[in-house]
């Protein structure tokens, strides 16, 4: 009967391994000398407690006892390093939340909640001194207008000089001639008068100009400021009937024509 090297238990016959450690058969008959005999005394007989030989239990086959499986996981010096690497990516990531989460929420939401408890505050006491109330008055400024002049003429005269050349020649409405001194109805006309008639007009007919009656030749009275309006027509009739169409009055409102040559015979028919 063979016995295991390893832990001295008894080996079935045949046996590849020994069916309590695990250890090869072939393996222990390689390590044992080629001097040692086998021991082939048989054990003592089991006795009974009276002293009688009891039968030897009958032996039970052993199943054999599958090799160990070669692990196959990889090498530790792998493993060390990818274990690290982890640890410092999990330890980064821990960081960024800590340090850089807070700062982009709102202070006020994940800081702790605070309750203040508002006190009532006393009332001071009403005054009943009179507040004296000043108002100040301030007159309204007026400006009153520099009077017009005969320079200011003259210069309104300048600047409708060159509508009025474009008329020469051709009949045109003449609705107003006044002349320092003239009276008409009741008014003496002055500089400021005659500048203040031809406003008058200019605001009623937009296209009035003035001109004065010593730069033209169909005029027979001199130093007269004339308005006309820069409307010309190709008739005397024509220039009459828009003064009628405008509602002027027939001493108000004629036509005339603007001529540097000639006189006043046929430049001019009244209403």
């Amino acid at each position: 009967m063979s016995v295991c090297t390893t832990c001295e238990q008894e080996l079935r016959p045949n046996a590849r391994f020994c069916g309590s450690c695990g250890t090869p058969v072939a393996q222990q008959q390689q390590q044992q000398p080629s001097t040692q005999q086998p021991n082939t005394e048989p054990p003592p007989a089991l006795r009974s407690p009276d002293s009688q030989p009891l039968a030897e239990p009958p032996t039970v086959p052993q199943p054999y006892p599958a090799p160990p499986q070669p692990r196959h996981g990889a090498p530790r010096s792998v493993l060390l390093p990818v274990a690290a690497g982890a640890a410092v990516v999990a330890l980064a990531a821990t960081a960024v939340v800590v340090f850089v989460l807070p700062r982009f929420t709102n202070p006020a939401q994940s800081g702790p909640s605070s309750v203040t408890a508002s006190l009532p505050l006393s009332s001071p006491p009403l005054s009943t001194t009179p507040v004296e109330i000043t108002t100040t008055t301030t007159e309204p400024t007026t400006t009153t207008p520099t009077a017009a002049t005969e320079a200011d003429l003259a210069q309104q005269v300048a600047t409708d000089h060159a509508t009025a050349e474009t008329l020469v020649g051709q009949w045109v409405p003449q609705v107003s001639s006044k002349k320092i001194g003239l009276v008409v109805n009741g008014v003496t006309f002055g500089y400021p008068e005659i500048m203040a008639d031809f406003q008058t007009l200019k605001a009623r007919i937009p296209q009035a100009v003035m001109v004065n009656s010593n730069d033209y030749t169909n005029f027979s009275g001199k130093d007269f400021w004339v308005t006309v309006a820069a409307t010309p027509f190709g008739t005397a009739d024509q220039a009459n009937q828009w003064c009628d169409q405008q509602g002027f009055a027939e001493q108000d409102c004629y036509a005339s024509r603007l001529m540097h040559t000639g006189g006043p015979a046929g430049n001019s028919k009244t209403r």
